[in-house]
């Protein structure tokens, strides 16, 4: 019999990060996989349904802008949300397809006061997990990226942001 968490079967809940047990209590940090990664989530684009095509779309977004910028010259804004996580989740993969899996991810992390506890935790797992170099930056996200851009060497000269289309401010 397998065990749940929240009503769902543990092995459900690995998403295509590892083959290892899932760990839903941040106990690990053990680095994932990203050629394991890579082929989950492209095995995931290959799907004739809306996910699938979305996520193929993604990828091809990801892929184009390391092609044309290079793989230093760009950075991942990460804060522990669902949309940044999806999104470090597609650039682990890409990393993976072209070959710099062993990289260190550039990160920043735009801070806020009064953070919730649980969302740092799963930062600092993340950071151990998908080999984040990250540096921390306090908000808003505009003067914080803006911060970001000023002085980190290489200048990155495109930084992923997850968000939403729908979200207020993503077309700006």
């Amino acid at each position: 019999m397998s065990s749940t968490v929240s009503g769902l079967a543990v092995e459900s809940l690995n998403h295509g990060c590892t083959e290892l047990p899932i760990d839903v209590k941040f106990e690990t940090t053990q680095a994932f996989d990203f050629k394991y990664i890579e082929r989950t989530v492209y095995n995931l684009a290959e799907s004739d349904d809306s996910l699938g095509r979305n996520v193929k779309e993604a990828l091809e977004v990801i892929e184009k802008t390391y092609t044309l910028y290079g793989f230093n010259s760009i950075a991942l804004s990460f804060n522990g949300g669902k949309d940044c996580t999806v999104l470090l989740h597609l650039v682990a993969a890409v990393m993976s397809r072209l070959g710099y899996e062993k990289e260190l991810i550039r990160t920043v992390f735009v801070t806020y006061p009064n953070p919730f506890p649980h969302v740092d935790a799963f930062v600092k797992v993340c950071i151990q997990r998908y080999k984040l170099q990250c540096v921390y930056l306090p908000g808003p996200m505009k003067q914080a990226l803006q911060q970001y851009l000023d002085t980190t060497d290489p200048r990155p000269k495109a930084i992923f942001v997850g968000i939403r289309r729908t979200d207020p401010y993503a077309g700006k």
